[in-house]
């Protein structure tokens, strides 16, 4: 049984329409002829009799004109001297449009030749080549652009052009569309220079007068030509990726996972929280019929997914976004804003408790720390339309809640729907990962995620990691009344951090009752009656904590089950996605952004990186975003803060830098001391012998809000120096930044400087 004539050329490379090879033998011929035809026939000197004709024929020489010009562009016959001639005859006004006309006629005829011809046997024979196959599907996909492009640029040949054409996927409306547009300032070009022509002998000579106009045509004309080579390459390099990769179409469609587990989705199960479902995860929902190829697949619903569907749909593209979870993702629902609430309440607790240095007497602090978590969760629940499902729908984003599953490279299937793409992004974040620890999940924990579940304090929590989240949910729920223990193997909390603000946090956990353990390593956890009990040894010691609850700050996984990358042709490890520096994997057609492809783990980072993403994925043929361009600050919200961006001085010697380092004391700030909060510094790496910034720690109250003006002066190239000319209000903390560049600047008064200026101060007394 035979396949319908027009598909199986395309998918059987065996199939051989009727009489393909009598045609193309023909067309062979034919261009043969035409060949020597033109080496050996006048024909300049026939077109130029022809041209000087035309100029007293009137109306009748345009339609002359035209008719000619078709001819000439189906019998490969060279149109610069009609271009030429148009302008020598008639004048811009006139010539342009009538080479317009003519030449897209004849364009759309040589293509609809090319395309009857020879088309199928093109097709069959690509068909069998899957890197061929590759550019012929791009040429199809893109051909708009393609045609655009090279009608742009006066190297590509315009009669040869015509019939390429003809042999690809490209559709005839995007030939035509593109063709009419791109041929608008070649043809206004070669018109004009026409028009400059005086004679039918210095019209022969192919040299027409222009002086510096022409120069400057031909200027923009080469440099057209450049550009658009460089663009092309680059679709023609993309099409050969794809091809590497669209071999994984034959694998078999994975099996799909429940979108959810089998746990709640939040706890407890009050007014807020179903106010924040409504938003993120809104029950009984019906997920939308996709309608056509999406430009854009957002996979995953976190910060770096829902930048990435808002983004793209603000620039008109066609968008999908797929969360299984939660929408928000960590940030609005585990992590920043529950986190940020708790550590709000808490430093009011403390800062009431410390009323007293300031001469405020304000009794004893209690705290409700149910209504602690119930302010928590009202706020939450006021933040979730930011990031909710009516908001992204009125974005013009097509939200589906459901598990996404890849089931080749280019198509997607949730709930039972199979979504295609042009572009996805994977944004599908990271989660808590308990370390291997024995007898862990027979104990029972928390997570910074489940954290958020509690409706009562516990008495005594035992910490597990002393990392950003060990060492600020350990001092907040200090702060509210538990007895806190953090046990963790490095010699001294935050241990990416400087050694110097991690013993400054030290200082202040002790002084507020925390417990620290340093240098430990847990060997196992049980419980005995209600008790949880952690056992760990500290150089050869073994000791025990006994607690009412278990909180692990430490270990995080990428969110890749079930995402079916396999039949994506994603590679992935164990930490997450593998990307190149412009976030694309190892599917051209695939880029990842956020928690699950990046080292860096925070929101503003995912948030960033989803820009690139998506400028990448849609624009990338115009140029390319790097991530390594990118000046990642963070901060630690512990009490002081510790804020960081760019290079340690560690960091600075391992890459083989020279490094200059200033330090300044909190206490010389005078704000910070008249405000009590002198405990902290800030420390800036410079490049050595300049003011470059290459890193900075600031341990400071509000060291997150500050270190900003040291990211701004990193990523504007702004030196240290400059810095010092910039004028602070006093008293601020923020002070300590101008204090900085003063220091830069008192090292550069060396001894001969020094010597030099006393010696002419003296003379000028």
């Amino acid at each position: 049984m035979s396949a319908p004539r027009g598909q199986a050329t395309l998918a059987s490379p065996e199939a051989r329409p009727a009489g393909g090879t009598g045609r193309l033998v023909l067309l062979a011929l034919v261009l043969v002829a035409l060949l020597v035809a033109l080496k050996l026939l006048p024909v300049n000197q026939w077109l130029l009799r022809f041209v000087a004709w035309i100029r007293d024929a009137g109306a009748t020489g345009m339609a002359v004109f035209v008719v000619a010009y078709v001819v000439a562009c189906i019998l490969l016959l060279p149109g610069l001297i009609l271009t030429l001639g148009a302008g020598f005859a008639y004048g811009v006004a006139v010539g342009v449009p009538l080479v317009w006309v003519s030449a897209n006629l004849g364009a759309a005829v040589a293509f609809l030749l090319g395309r009857t011809l020879a088309r199928e046997r093109i097709a069959a024979r690509v068909a069998g080549n899957a890197r061929f196959a590759a550019i012929d599907r791009a040429v199809g996909r893109e051909g708009l652009k393609i045609v655009l492009l090279t009608r742009l640029s006066p190297a590509f040949p315009f009669n040869l052009l015509n019939y390429a054409y003809g042999l690809t996927q490209v559709t005839f409306r995007d030939y035509l569309v593109g063709s009419l547009v791109g041929m608008i300032p070649g043809t206004a070009m070669y018109v004009y220079l026409g028009s400059l022509i005086t004679s039918v002998s210095q019209l022969a000579s192919g040299a027409p007068s222009g002086g510096a106009a022409k120069q400057a045509l031909t200027f923009l004309g080469f440099a057209a030509t450049v550009a658009v080579t460089i663009v092309i390459t680059r679709i023609a390099r993309r099409a050969l990726d794809d091809a590497t990769v669209e071999r994984a179409d034959e694998r078999a469609r994975p099996v799909p996972v429940a979108a959810v587990g089998p746990g709640p989705l939040v706890l407890p199960d009050d007014e807020d929280n179903r106010r924040l479902l409504g938003q993120v995860h809104p029950p009984g929902r019906e997920n939308p019929r996709p309608a056509g190829r999406y430009n854009l697949v957002a996979v995953g619903g976190g910060t770096a997914g829902l930048v990435s569907a808002a983004g793209a749909a603000g620039l008109g593209a066609r968008v999908a976004l797929i969360e299984r979870h939660l929408l928000g993702g960590d940030c609005l629902n585990v992590g920043c804003v529950p986190s940020k609430s708790l550590i709000g309440a808490a430093r009011a607790a403390t800062s009431a408790r410390r009323a007293g240095a300031l001469g405020v007497r304000v009794g004893a602090v209690e705290v409700d720390f149910r209504a602690v978590m119930a302010r928590m969760r009202r706020l939450r629940a006021g933040l979730a339309p930011n990031d909710g499902v009516e908001r992204f729908t009125g974005l013009g984003v097509d939200v589906y809640i459901g598990n996404g599953t890849f089931t080749s490279p280019s198509t997607i299937e949730v709930d039972g729907r199979t979504l295609q793409f042009s572009r996805a992004v994977i944004t599908t974040g990271a989660r808590a990962a308990a370390p291997p620890i024995p007898g862990l999940e027979e104990t029972g924990y928390l997570t910074n995620e489940t954290v958020f579940w509690l409706t009562d304090l516990p008495r005594r929590l035992i910490v597990i990691g002393a990392g950003p989240i060990g060492c600020e949910m350990a001092q907040a729920f200090r702060s509210f009344g538990a007895e806190v223990t953090v046990v963790h193997d490095a010699p001294h909390a935050l241990p990416r951090e400087d050694a110097e603000a991690a013993a400054v946090i030290e200082r202040h956990m002790a002084r507020d009752g925390v417990r620290l353990v340093n240098g430990a390593r847990v060997l196992g956890a049980e419980r005995r009656g209600g008790d949880v009990v952690v056992r760990y040894e500290v150089a050869g010691t073994t000791s025990e904590v006994v607690g009412d609850r278990i909180l692990v700050g430490v270990g995080r996984a990428p969110n890749l089950d079930g995402l079916g990358l396999e039949a994506a042709g994603v590679r992935h490890e164990p930490g997450g996605i593998v990307v190149d520096d412009h976030l694309r994997t190892t599917n051209p057609r695939i880029y990842a952004a956020g928690d699950v492809a990046s080292r860096f783990q925070f929101t503003h980072t995912a948030d960033a990186l989803a820009r690139i993403a998506v400028q990448n994925a849609l624009f990338g043929t115009f140029g390319r975003k790097k991530a390594s361009a990118l000046t990642v600050p963070w901060c630690t919200y512990t009490t002081p803060e510790v804020a960081h961006v760019g290079l340690s001085a560690h960091d600075a010697t391992a890459r083989g830098i020279e490094v200059t380092t200033l330090t300044v004391p909190l206490g010389e700030v005078d704000r910070a001391v008249i405000d009590g909060e002198d405990d902290g510094f800030l420390r800036v790496h410079l490049k050595k012998g300049s003011d470059r910034i290459l890193g900075a720690t600031l341990v400071a109250t509000h060291a997150g809000d500050m270190i900003s003006e040291l990211t701004l002066a990193m990523t504007a190239g702004i030196g240290l120096g400059a810095i010092a000319g910039t004028i602070h209000p006093y008293p601020t903390q923020a002070e300590v930044m101008k204090k900085a560049a003063d220091a830069y600047n008192r090292t550069r008064l060396t001894p001969t400087v020094k010597a030099l200026f006393r010696w002419w101060l003296g003379r000028n007394r």
